[in-house]
């Protein structure tokens, strides 16, 4: 004996284990008095026709729930086959005891079980002792049996729970060795209790660091939103779940991100403070958790919602607002663990989208300056006026049809501004000359997508606009300049850009002409299209024009 432990053939057994297996008359003697008692809940247990001898328990070689509820089951099988062997966890706040593990061909229902029942496993977690009683009948072809269960309590300091054997007999089975070869077994059982719930708490901690993590590197709010709600929903298993943020005009919740709710419930629900469950949360700015929801809300009747988690998106600084996740399993499918893990989520979730919000609206601040300065180029040139607008509407367009990443986007946005710096170096005259140019005034001209790469790769934050503004005055077949290169060796963005540019200039008066109609530019641009331009660049130009959009102007009809 050391320090409160027994050190027997290579395993640790708690001293209190010994206690109970050193009292195993004591307890018996309990037992036979509870089993004999006339109260109508409790089987009787009579004396049997003929008395087997106990075996001596198998203390099992680790805690994994299998193979100690294995032993719980080979311990008491010389009373009658067990048919199943199972532990339970109390989860006090929600009332419920829930299955860890079970093993046996009739193993019971994983769906959880009311502490509030009159049930042989309650009685025995609630009441601090053994209990044995029957469940249920079952016919087998013409013969009648009854499934008989016994309980026996399990805590692990601060944690309870219950574990249980079942037996099928068609005659009340002998209940009297069942304390003595039962109670060695009970430390394992508290162990292995212990240990599930403590891999439970370092999965939920793993989960909520990984989620830390990827929130922490994201600076787009969307992508924020999606991965806090895909967390959340593997955090509790969920069915449904919504995110809802606070509009600060208006002092409403509306749906931005779901999953697994009908697509009106998302266009149509707005809440305020104090209405439904969300409103409540936004109210108090407090987590919510509800079971039973049907007998409670009408939305969830329809929708079949029987429990529910709802968090708020909150830091500090105030509320963003309400996650909440749903359940369709009731009697309760969430617990203490659920909300208290998806409410750290949602702390998480309130910092990251801050920061999310605040680079974009630095970027959109250091992206308005810069159209700024473009604005400012074009002032001396009456002809040029809000073309570099258009310009960047039209090739916005097309680097979303293409689905380009976020960065080359922004890319394509930005060179779509300044690929004219250039000109400047070519002289004012020469962009508004009505008369052929000079080989000089050519040669200049032909030289500002280099000059104005030059100024831009001064700026190491423009370093991926630098290779679309140098490009975009080269063609599709190689015979462009600055360098010559053809097909997909010019990056996409001066393709794109190269489009969007002639496009617009020819849409555009000049002192030499009047502008092309967009159904004469378009056909232009097809007519040139695998020599000038890049072909699918054409087509994605030709879809966006055709279908018309209030950000793009210059639709064309089909007939173009």
């Amino acid at each position: 004996m050391f320090g409160g432990v027994c050190i027997l053939a290579g395993f640790i057994i708690p001293s209190e284990v010994l206690a109970m297996a050193g009292a195993g008359a004591a307890v018996m003697g309990l037992w036979q008095a509870r089993v004999s008692a006339p109260e109508s809940r409790r089987a009787e247990a009579p004396a049997p026709a003929k008395s087997l001898p106990a075996p001596i328990p198998r203390i099992p070689p680790g805690l994994d729930p299998e193979i100690v509820l294995g032993a719980l089951r080979d311990s008491v099988a010389h009373i009658t086959t067990p048919v199943a062997a199972h532990l339970w966890l109390a989860d006090e706040p929600t009332g419920t005891l829930r299955r860890v593990a079970a093993v046996g061909p009739m193993a019971p229902s994983a769906q959880p079980v009311l502490l509030s029942d009159d049930d042989v496993l309650v009685r025995a977690c609630t009441g601090g002792a053994a209990e044995l009683g029957p469940v249920v009948r079952v016919r087998g072809g013409s013969e009648e049996s009854t499934i008989w269960r016994y309980a026996l309590p399990v805590v692990a300091g601060d944690t309870r729970g219950v574990a249980a054997v079942d037996f099928r007999s068609a005659d009340k089975i002998d209940a009297s060795t069942l304390p003595e070869v039962t109670a060695p077994l009970r430390g394992s059982l508290a162990g292995t209790l212990g240990l599930h719930v403590a891999r439970l708490e370092l999965e939920t901690a793993q989960m909520l660091i990984v989620a830390a993590r990827d929130l922490s590197r994201m600076l787009d709010p969307r992508e924020v939103l999606a991965t806090a709600l895909k967390r959340a929903m593997e955090l509790s298993n969920a069915q449904t779940g919504s995110i809802m943020l606070l509009d600060p005009d208006t002092g409403r919740l509306t749906i931005e991100m779901s999953e697994g709710l009908p697509s009106e419930v998302v266009q149509d629900t707005t809440l305020g403070e104090g209405e439904g469950i969300a409103g409540w949360v936004l109210a108090s700015r407090q987590p919510l958790l509800i079971e039973d929801l049907p007998a409670r809300t009408p939305a969830a009747r329809r929708h079949g919602i029987r429990s529910a988690v709802s968090v708020p998106i909150a830091d500090d600084d105030g509320i963003l607002g309400v996650l909440n996740v749903g359940s369709r399993s009731f009697p309760v499918r969430f617990t203490e663990s659920h909300l208290a893990s998806i409410e750290i989520l949602g702390k998480q979730t309130a910092t990251a989208l801050r920061n999310a919000r605040a680079v974009v609206a630095t970027r959109q601040l250091y992206f308005d300056t810069l159209k700024a300065l473009a604005v400012a180029l074009e002032t001396k040139d009456p002809y040029s006026r809000g073309g570099t607008e258009r310009v960047l509407e039209y090739a916005e367009a097309m680097a979303r049809a293409f689905g380009l990443p976020q960065e080359e986007h922004d890319a394509v946005r930005i060179a779509a501004l300044l690929h004219d710096i250039g000109m400047a170096a070519a002289g004012e005259g020469v962009a508004l000359a009505d008369r052929p140019l000079t080989t000089v005034e050519r040669a200049l001209l032909k030289m500002h997508p280099q000059i104005a790469a030059e100024i831009l790769a001064e700026a190491p934050a423009l370093r991926q606009v630098v290779p679309i503004v140098y490009h975009h005055h080269e063609w599709y077949d190689g015979e462009g300049y600055l360098n010559g290169v053809s097909g997909e060796n010019i990056p996409i963005g001066a393709r794109i850009l190269a489009v969007a540019d002639a496009y617009v200039a020819m849409t555009s008066d000049r002192p030499y002409r009047n502008a092309f109609t967009p159904a004469a530019a378009l056909r232009e641009l097809q007519e040139k299209a695998g020599t000038q331009f890049d072909p699918a660049v054409v087509e994605v130009l030709r879809d966006i024009l055709r279908r018309g959009s209030s950000r793009v102007p210059g639709s064309i009809d089909g007939r173009a």
